[in-house]
């Protein structure tokens, strides 16, 4: 009740400070070469979530601005990308110009504390709007964001992944959604990411330690879920998309309205649907109980004034995810369209509410973040009618961050977090792997940003508490013989930790055609509750796991590096970077069985990481309907104490990519054919008690164009995977070790319909 009552307050706060006067900007955005105003051009402003388009006369008018400095985004395909920052006022009139260009270097991100252009963090940041997936889409939103450079995943069968941020993965990659951390018990290996596509409208990704920001957990990077923008002003949209799936016979349908009243009102409501039956690899073989569907829901209402805006929002989600027993696969193959539930499988269920809110104070900005998440997780193994693992999670954060600026050039973020979570262990479950626990964050922090002609120059400073109390003093868990660690007569263990956490990093561009940037800073990472007290059975991964209660936080140091050059037809980026981990925890097999069930330990050691990405960008000016790129990611992960390498490494990566645009038809706008090319080497890099993996390469291609149906118009997106239906092994698989192949050649077929 306190926690719906605070929100009720800065809601009731927000209305309270609204003011009549308002603020406008007003524009044209012109072709650099022919002086001509571009149509349909999108003007965005990333720190308010709004935006608008330029009507015929390359014309555009925002209102309800704040008198503060803003940056303002302009994007239109075929151009350049235009970023400015601009100080709102009822008089301000602005002429933009865009170059001619088919690729975009530049763009503005927010996952780095600060609204800045992504050139200029000194943070490497990876953006992938909404275009990018639906142009290739993936069963799950993880699979897609894997073919970012830097950035791959962990899997269990299409519908099961988490990512894994320059080989560092699990519980050290935080995810954000709707602005809020976001956790639902992604410790678990078959536990996957837990969050869709649905409303998004670009995900940034952090690649390195960013706790100075986010706190624990954040150490590898970050997983941004950035919500779609809202309605210009004035106006209701809709959308309908629907997918679907060769190679799984998988279905999809988004669908969602919003609007924008001209007194500032926002509302949003969406849901979407998704269902897959059991997949077929390279040779055509069906892996049985890959099937899984999900259901979304989400709801939103905002304010937005010239004392700035807040928002509440409400997202509901439900999974059935199969599981693949191992030694029943055979008959887990039924017929070839059957979605039919049947064991094992795993029901999730997640409720998340929360409110963000910005107040213009002058100058400054003050933001508030509140958050809370139900989470309902079930393992079903033997029998639908018995829960054999089953947790409830619930959670309250909070982040308030006071943005001061000194001067032109210099602003300071002063910011206070929490995390409140609570984990219970369900009356009806027969299994226990962990007890009930409670895990309480508190940290203070803040972050110096200056901006300045060719630098830019951040540095910060954070201090985190954590206290987690484990709780075993249930009958339940006395009846099951559930023990912790020392077997305290209590049966309840206290565990803190804390530390200081630091970065600084600078960008130097001394002219458009160079950047360069470097960054040093530290991370950390308090052990999870399964890496301290796990003891039981894990049904959904079919081993019996067991933690270490005296385990430290993990703490690194990473340092990176980075150049780009771009002339008129290439651009060309390197990033290196060297990761020092002191007490790294990873899990690794025993040998030993508990009862029929292999045991798995976590084990904890010092380590290094290192590696690096390159990418090459052409598009040439002469050929304008060409464009392609060529990347490439490698990381080494290994123990210091003793060089030999860590588990669940992914294997060094070449990314190729060429797009034609065609000329436009009566009926057929912006078309478009893409290749791609992946070649993935043999990973011989093993961990002990791990086999090495041999390397593959898959082919795509991906066709595209805005169909004209009568007055609707339709933009379609075809999509082909493993063209040439390779069977292969992945390395970070979870089904690699049972000799499970990947999904074979798929093709997908995607609808977007506006209204």
């Amino acid at each position: 009740m306190k926690f719906f009552l605070t929100i009720l307050f800065g809601w009731l706060l927000g209305v309270t400070l609204a003011q009549t006067d308002t603020n406008t900007l007003t524009g044209t955005v012109l072709d650099n070469t022919t002086k001509e105003p571009i149509p349909g051009v999108t003007v965005f402003v990333a720190e308010l979530n709004r935006g608008t388009v330029t009507d015929l006369d390359g014309r555009f008018t925002l209102t309800l601005l704040p008198s503060r400095e803003i940056t303002v985004q302009f994007t239109f395909v075929g151009y350049s990308t235009g970023i400015i920052k601009t100080r709102p006022s009822s008089r301000a009139q602005l002429v933009v110009s865009l170059e001619q260009t088919t690729t975009t270097v530049d763009e503005v991100v927010v996952s780095g504390a600060y609204v800045m252009s992504r050139e200029s963090s000194p943070i490497s940041i990876e953006k992938i709007s909404k275009d990018d997936i639906l142009r290739a889409p993936a069963p799950s939103l993880m699979s897609a964001l894997a073919r970012t450079p830097g950035v791959s995943e962990i899997s269990l069968g299409p519908g099961i992944s988490k990512p894994v941020i320059r080989g560092l993965s699990f519980s050290r990659v935080l995810s954000v959604y709707q602005g809020a951390r976001f956790e639902n018990q992604q410790w678990g290996a078959d536990h996957g990411l837990g969050m869709t596509e649905t409303g998004i409208g670009s995900i940034e990704m952090v690649k390195g330690p960013a706790s100075i920001i986010y706190g624990s957990g954040a150490m590898a990077g970050v997983v941004h879920l950035i919500e779609d923008k809202d309605a210009s002003t004035g106006e209701i949209d809709g959308d309908l998309t629907l997918r679907g799936y060769g190679n799984s016979l998988g279905g999809r349908i988004e669908s969602g309205v919003k609007g924008a009243s001209q007194g500032g009102l926002l509302w949003s409501l969406r849901a979407a649907s998704e269902s897959h039956a059991d997949y077929l690899d390279g040779d055509g073989n069906a892996v049985g109980n890959t099937r899984f569907s999900t259901q979304n829901l989400k709801a939103g209402l905002g304010l937005q004034r010239k004392w700035g805006d807040t928002r509440i929002r409400y997202t509901y989600l439900a999974q059935r995810l199969g599981i693949l027993e191992e030694d029943e696969m055979d008959e887990l193959v039924t017929t070839r369209n059957d979605r039919n539930l049947q064991l094992p499988f795993q029901d999730v269920k997640d409720h998340f509410l929360n409110s963000e809110t910005n107040l213009f104070v002058g100058q400054d900005r003050l933001k508030i973040i509140l958050g809370y998440h139900w989470n309902f997780r079930q393992e079903v193994e033997d029998d639908f009618d018995e829960v054999d693992l089953g947790l409830n999670q619930q959670n309250f954060m909070y982040d308030i961050k006071y943005f001061k600026g000194f001067g032109e050039h210099t602003e300071v973020i002063f910011g206070i977090q929490g995390f409140y979570l609570q984990n219970t262990n369900q009356e009806a479950a027969a299994e226990i792997l962990i007890p009930d626990a409670t895990k309480d964050d508190r940290s203070i922090y803040s972050l110096v940003n200056f901006n300045k002609n060719e630098w830019v120059v951040q540095g910060g400073l954070r201090y985190d508490f954590r206290k987690v109390v484990a709780d075993a003093s249930r009958q339940k868990f006395v009846d099951y013989g559930f023990l912790l660690p020392g077997e305290p007569a209590s049966r309840q263990l206290t565990s803190t930790f804390d530390g200081v956490t630091a970065s600084a990093g600078a960008t130097f561009r001394p002219d458009s055609k160079w950047r360069a940037r470097m960054n040093v800073a530290s991370g950390f990472r308090a052990p999870d509750l399964a890496e301290l007290y796990s003891n039981g059975p894990h049904p959904g991964t079919s081993r019996f796991e067991r933690g270490n209660a005296e385990f430290g936080r993990e703490q690194n140091i990473q340092g990176d590096l980075g150049l780009r050059y771009q002339a008129g037809d290439f651009s060309v980026s390197a990033e290196a970077f060297y990761n020092h981990v002191n007490n790294y925890i990873f899990f690794a097999p025993t040998g030993e069985n508990v009862g029929d069930l292999m045991l798995w330990k976590f084990e904890q050691d010092n380590a290094r990481l290192y590696g690096g990405e390159t990418l090459v960008e052409i598009h040439p000016k002469a050929l304008k309907w060409l464009s392609g790129s060529s990347s490439y990611s490698m990381v080494i992960g290994t123990r210091r104490s003793d060089q030999s390498y860590l588990p669940y490494i992914p294997a060094f990566r070449w990314n190729n990519d060429m797009t034609f645009q065609l000329k436009d038809m009566p009926s057929l706008q912006r078309p478009y054919i893409g290749l791609s090319g992946m070649l993935v080497l043999d990973q011989n890099r093993a961990a002990d008690m791990e086999d090495t993996t041999p390397g593959y390469f898959l082919l795509g291609i991906n066709v595209g164009a805005s169909l004209k149906i009568g007055a609707q118009q339709v933009d379609t997106y075809i999509n082909g995977t493993n063209l040439l239906g390779k069977t292969y092994l992945d390395h970070m698989s979870l089904y690699r070790p049972l000799g499970i192949h990947q999904i074979g050649r798929n093709v997908s077929l995607n609808l977007k319909m506006s209204f």
